[in-house]
């Protein structure tokens, strides 16, 4: 059943008059008289009675006339709300995020958009990468940062934005607290707090380096969320792992983890999908952005010491994304 033979019926029902019928319907009279035949063979019965100049709707045709005014009705309700939904100025911006992503590197882009866009409205989630990349593709989302660009479905852009590497989180008065940077192997003296989460992406980068640094971890205690780890380090119960840019809680301090390869953070959404103003705003911010400005922020504010500036250029983003195929 087709929208224009719901129409010419409606339009025939009112008129009773093939010939006025077709006029209102700007189509011709046997183009008319084939959408009605067609409509009553697909619903097994006449719908009007000919007989010469006298045109009436048959039992059939009675009853169907109320139910095929309703479809009429949701369809042109549902073209005016896909009207509206065009015509809007702001849509809102659905965004996945790794959890082992500082929320932090978003303050910039978030707080421009704000400024710029009238009604701006944000739906933050945290989800592990893979389950971001998942999101993305079926639509919960618009787009994600996400960790490594090996994990990133073919069918997704992917733009890299900056590398980062792990840092230990300590109280003071911790040993590590009087040492510049931490190797991977010292942590196996040291009991160190889990975080139960799927697909832990600091799991996911520790574990091989202490595993060709032949170090087995201590693990005793464990949380599920930034705070209650925080709270365990505090409480001298193990140190935890942390990327670089995480802002540092007070009463911790934070050093740098070496032995590691520094993980990429990317900026992924899904190919050729239309997006509304705020999504596109916010993947063209966040595109244009020098991430080299504000490396390692979390580790300068909390420990008083200056981080060394990162290598990567601004523009090393794009050229990571066009060797990846991206464009």
């Amino acid at each position: 059943m087709e929208f224009n033979q719901v129409r010419y019926f409606l339009t025939l029902a009112d008129t009773l008059n093939f010939t006025r019928a077709a006029e209102a319907c700007n189509v011709t009279q046997p183009a008319l008289t084939r959408a009605i035949q067609k409509l009553e063979d697909e619903l097994g019965g006449l719908l009007f009675y000919r007989e010469r100049n006298l045109t009436q709707l048959t039992e059939l045709g009675q009853l169907m006339r109320p139910l095929l005014q309703q479809a009429s009705e949701a369809a042109q309700c549902a073209r005016e709300q896909a009207q509206a939904f065009k015509r809007r100025a702001a849509s809102p911006l659905r965004l996945g995020l790794d959890p082992s992503i500082a929320v932090s590197v978003l303050t910039p882009v978030l707080s421009e958009l704000a400024a710029r866009i009238d009604g701006f409205e944000l739906i933050l989630r945290q989800h592990s990468t893979a389950e971001v990349c998942r999101l993305l593709l079926d639509g919960t989302i618009d787009a994600g940062l996400v960790i490594g660009l090996d994990k990133i479905p073919e069918r997704e852009n992917r733009w890299a934005l900056y590398d980062e590497g792990l840092a230990v989180l300590c109280p003071p008065s911790h040993r590590f607290a009087a040492l510049p940077e931490i190797p991977v192997a010292a942590l196996a003296s040291e009991r160190l707090l889990r975080r139960e989460i799927p697909d832990c992406a600091i799991a996911a980068a520790l574990e091989p380096a202490c595993t060709e640094a032949g170090v087995t971890l201590q693990i005793q205690h464990s949380g599920s969320q930034e705070d209650h780890l925080h709270e365990m380090v505090k409480a001298a119960l193990g140190v935890a792992i942390a990327a670089e840019r995480q802002p540092v809680p007070a009463g911790l301090v934070s050093r740098k983890l070496t032995g590691i390869a520094p993980r990429t953070v990317v900026l992924a959404a899904v190919a050729g999908r239309q997006y509304g103003p705020s999504v596109a705003s916010f993947l063209k911010l966040m595109r244009a952005r020098d991430w080299s400005d504000h490396a390692s922020e979390g580790h300068r504010i909390e420990t008083g010491q200056t981080a060394p500036s990162p290598r990567r250029s601004p523009a090393r983003g794009e050229e990571k994304a066009q060797e990846s195929g991206v464009r």
